[in-house]
C-alpha cells in the first residue's frame, strides 16, 4: 500500500465521504474502487456522460446504492475480495 494526497473541491468531497459512508466504504476504500475500475478498464469513459451530483454516471451510483441495501450487508476481508464479489455478482 502507499499513502497518496489529492486536490479536491471541498464540496465534492464532502458528497464522495457521504456516498462512500452511505454504502459502507471509507473515502480512501472508494477511491481505491475507483481507480482499480479505471486500471481494470483501461481508462474512463466520459464522452457524452451526464453526471449526477456526487459525479458518477447515473448507472454507477444507482449499482453502488442498489448493492449496499440488498439484504444482510455483506463484510469481506479485503478490498479485492469484495470486488471479486461485486465481479462475480455482476453489482
Amino acid at each position: 500500500m502507499t499513502t497518496t494526497t489529492i486536490r479536491l473541491d471541498h464540496g465534492i468531497k464532502e458528497k464522495a465521504q457521504k456516498l462512500a459512508k452511505t454504502i459502507g466504504f471509507s473515502f480512501s476504500d472508494l477511491i481505491s474502487v475507483l481507480l482499480k475500475k479505471a486500471v481494470r478498464e483501461g481508462g474512463i469513459d466520459l464522452r457524452n456522460t451526464v453526471l449526477t451530483e456526487n459525479n458518477f454516471t447515473s448507472e454507477f451510483e444507482q449499482s453502488i446504492i442498489g448493492a449496499a441495501n440488498e439484504g444482510d450487508p455483506k463484510e469481506f476481508e479485503t478490498l479485492d475480495d469484495m470486488i471479486k464479489y461485486a465481479k462475480t455478482n455482476k453489482i
